[in-house]
């Protein structure tokens, strides 16, 4: 009898470790999730306007602060602090950090072609830092990839740029349009 108890229990823990580990729903929204990502309260524009950059010419002396100070804020931008411990599905464009041979285990998801790459990188809300514990293969510089995995509303800094969050991968597959 005991040997049968135990036998059941054992199975019991089994079928729930079972059930748990495929109990990921990963929330989506195609291309539209990176707007997600952005604290709703935050208006680039509004920075423009507050330091009056419309309204400068080029050779305007204080277009050179305006400038630095633009960019200082862009740094800053905030995230959406909702979207952590979110499990989701997310879209983005490669940009390789720690490549091992050919395959890729660290790198930043960006939501348009040529992000990071050249000056200005976007803002931190809009940059994905990936941590893939099973290597990459396959991946090159701005491929266009799907993540799946549980972000963390956690900066992440290097020198290509700032990450407002950080997401380590369950899965990445190339992406096609029908997801």
């Amino acid at each position: 009898m005991r040997k049968t108890l135990a036998l059941i229990s054992l199975a019991l823990l089994l079928a729930l470790a079972a059930a748990s580990a495929q109990a990921v729903t990963y929330r989506e929204n195609g291309w539209l999730i990176w707007e997600e990502l952005v604290d709703p309260s935050w208006d680039p524009a509004k920075i423009f306007q507050e330091l009056g950059i419309d309204k400068m010419r080029d050779d305007d002396p204080r277009a050179q602060e305006a400038v630095r100070q633009f960019m200082e804020r862009w740094t800053q931008a905030p995230i959406n602090p909702r979207m952590g411990g979110t499990a989701i599905k997310i879209p983005g464009f490669v940009v390789p950090l720690d490549m091992d041979g050919a395959e890729l285990t660290e790198f930043f998801l960006v939501p348009y072609f040529g992000a990071c790459i050249h000056v200005p990188p976007p803002p931190p809300n809009q940059i994905v830092f990936v941590k893939s514990e099973k290597p990459v293969a396959g991946v090159a510089v701005m491929d266009v990839i799907w993540v799946y995995g549980t972000i963390r509303a956690e900066r992440f800094t290097t020198e290509l740029g700032d990450a407002g969050y950080t997401l380590p991968a369950d899965r990445v597959e190339p992406y096609r349009e029908d997801g």
